[in-house]
Protein backbone atom coordinates (compact mmCIF):
# COMPACT_ATOMS: atom_id res chain seq x y z
CA UNK A 1 0.00 0.00 0.00
CA UNK A 2 1.47 3.40 -1.32
CA UNK A 3 0.75 7.03 1.06
CA UNK A 4 1.35 10.05 -1.16
CA UNK A 5 2.43 11.99 1.23
CA UNK A 6 4.90 9.46 2.59
CA UNK A 7 6.06 8.76 -1.13
CA UNK A 8 6.50 12.39 -1.87
CA UNK A 9 8.89 12.72 1.37
CA UNK A 10 11.01 10.20 0.12
CA UNK A 11 11.44 11.60 -3.01
CA UNK A 12 11.95 15.09 -1.65
CA UNK A 13 14.81 13.17 0.42
CA UNK A 14 16.30 11.33 -2.39
CA UNK A 15 16.32 14.55 -4.74
CA UNK A 16 18.70 16.22 -2.00
CA UNK A 17 20.40 13.81 -1.25
CA UNK A 18 21.68 13.53 -5.24
CA UNK A 19 21.99 17.33 -4.90
CA UNK A 20 24.20 16.82 -1.99
CA UNK A 21 26.73 14.87 -3.82
CA UNK A 22 27.69 16.98 -5.96
CA UNK A 23 29.97 19.06 -3.56
CA UNK A 24 32.72 18.34 -5.25
CA UNK A 25 31.48 20.33 -8.68
CA UNK A 26 30.18 23.05 -6.43
CA UNK A 27 33.46 23.02 -4.24
CA UNK A 28 35.45 24.03 -7.47
CA UNK A 29 33.01 26.81 -7.71
CA UNK A 30 33.81 27.99 -4.53
CA UNK A 31 37.18 27.76 -4.77
CA UNK A 32 37.29 30.21 -8.03
CA UNK A 33 34.28 32.55 -5.81
CA UNK A 34 36.87 32.86 -2.47
CA UNK A 35 39.62 33.84 -5.02
CA UNK A 36 37.13 36.42 -6.38
CA UNK A 37 35.66 38.03 -2.91
CA UNK A 38 39.05 37.12 -0.66
CA UNK A 39 42.15 37.05 -3.22
CA UNK A 40 44.60 34.84 -4.68
CA UNK A 41 46.42 34.39 -0.68
CA UNK A 42 43.25 32.83 0.70
CA UNK A 43 42.65 29.03 0.83
CA UNK A 44 39.84 26.41 0.63
CA UNK A 45 39.24 23.43 2.59
CA UNK A 46 36.61 21.50 3.14
CA UNK A 47 35.93 18.97 5.99
CA UNK A 48 33.36 16.43 7.40
CA UNK A 49 31.49 13.92 6.32
CA UNK A 50 31.54 15.02 2.69
CA UNK A 51 35.26 13.79 3.11
CA UNK A 52 35.27 11.30 5.50
CA UNK A 53 32.91 10.03 2.76
CA UNK A 54 29.52 10.12 5.32
CA UNK A 55 27.40 12.28 3.52
CA UNK A 56 23.67 11.56 4.87
CA UNK A 57 20.41 13.41 3.66
CA UNK A 58 20.63 15.68 6.60
CA UNK A 59 24.48 16.70 6.50
CA UNK A 60 25.90 19.90 5.09
CA UNK A 61 29.01 20.07 3.97
CA UNK A 62 31.65 21.83 5.98
CA UNK A 63 34.26 24.28 4.84
CA UNK A 64 36.96 26.82 5.48
CA UNK A 65 38.48 29.99 4.03
CA UNK A 66 41.97 30.58 5.65
CA UNK A 67 42.45 34.20 5.63
CA UNK A 68 45.16 36.31 7.10
CA UNK A 69 43.05 38.17 8.97
CA UNK A 70 39.51 37.14 8.94
CA UNK A 71 36.63 39.93 9.64
CA UNK A 72 36.13 41.33 12.70
CA UNK A 73 32.65 42.25 12.66
CA UNK A 74 29.50 40.07 12.42
CA UNK A 75 28.25 42.92 9.83
CA UNK A 76 31.55 42.43 7.76
CA UNK A 77 31.43 38.62 7.99
CA UNK A 78 27.48 38.92 6.96
CA UNK A 79 29.23 41.19 3.74
CA UNK A 80 31.47 39.05 2.93
CA UNK A 81 29.43 35.71 3.04
CA UNK A 82 26.49 37.38 1.05
CA UNK A 83 29.30 38.86 -1.34
CA UNK A 84 30.85 34.92 -1.67
CA UNK A 85 27.41 33.39 -2.34
CA UNK A 86 26.41 36.00 -5.09
CA UNK A 87 29.66 34.98 -7.23
CA UNK A 88 28.79 31.01 -6.30
CA UNK A 89 25.25 31.43 -7.70
CA UNK A 90 26.20 33.26 -10.85
CA UNK A 91 28.53 30.23 -10.99
CA UNK A 92 25.86 28.09 -10.90
CA UNK A 93 25.17 27.16 -6.92
CA UNK A 94 21.93 26.92 -5.68
CA UNK A 95 21.32 30.00 -3.44
CA UNK A 96 20.28 26.86 -0.81
CA UNK A 97 23.13 24.54 -0.82
CA UNK A 98 23.91 23.17 2.71
CA UNK A 99 28.02 24.96 2.13
CA UNK A 100 28.68 25.72 6.06
CA UNK A 101 31.48 28.05 5.46
CA UNK A 102 33.36 29.07 8.22
CA UNK A 103 36.72 32.30 8.19
CA UNK A 104 39.76 31.41 9.98
CA UNK A 105 42.90 31.93 10.28
CA UNK A 106 45.90 29.49 10.11
CA UNK A 107 45.93 29.10 13.48
CA UNK A 108 41.95 28.94 13.68
CA UNK A 109 42.58 26.66 11.04
CA UNK A 110 45.32 23.98 13.29
CA UNK A 111 42.64 23.63 15.83
CA UNK A 112 40.53 21.67 13.68
CA UNK A 113 43.95 18.83 13.40
CA UNK A 114 41.51 15.95 14.60
CA UNK A 115 39.28 16.55 11.64
CA UNK A 116 40.06 14.97 7.92
CA UNK A 117 40.41 17.84 6.37
CA UNK A 118 41.14 18.06 2.66
CA UNK A 119 42.63 21.49 0.61
CA UNK A 120 40.25 22.49 -2.37
CA UNK A 121 42.03 22.83 -5.12
CA UNK A 122 41.36 25.09 -8.37
CA UNK A 123 40.72 22.03 -10.97
CA UNK A 124 38.53 19.12 -10.93
CA UNK A 125 41.16 17.42 -12.09
CA UNK A 126 43.62 17.81 -9.12
CA UNK A 127 41.08 17.32 -6.63
CA UNK A 128 39.79 14.08 -8.45
CA UNK A 129 43.29 13.16 -8.13
CA UNK A 130 43.54 13.64 -5.06
CA UNK A 131 40.34 12.20 -3.73
CA UNK A 132 41.59 9.00 -5.64
CA UNK A 133 44.55 8.92 -3.69
CA UNK A 134 42.90 9.34 0.08
CA UNK A 135 40.66 6.65 -1.02
CA UNK A 136 37.89 9.53 -0.76
CA UNK A 137 36.41 8.65 -4.10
Amino acid sequence: MSFPREDLAIEIRTWKLRELLKWRGYLEILVEAVKTVFGEGAEAYVFGSAVEGKLTVDSDVESAIVLEEPPRTSREKSRLLSRLWRVMEEKGVPWWYPFEIHMLTKEELSLLEGAKLARALRTTTKMKSFLRQKNML
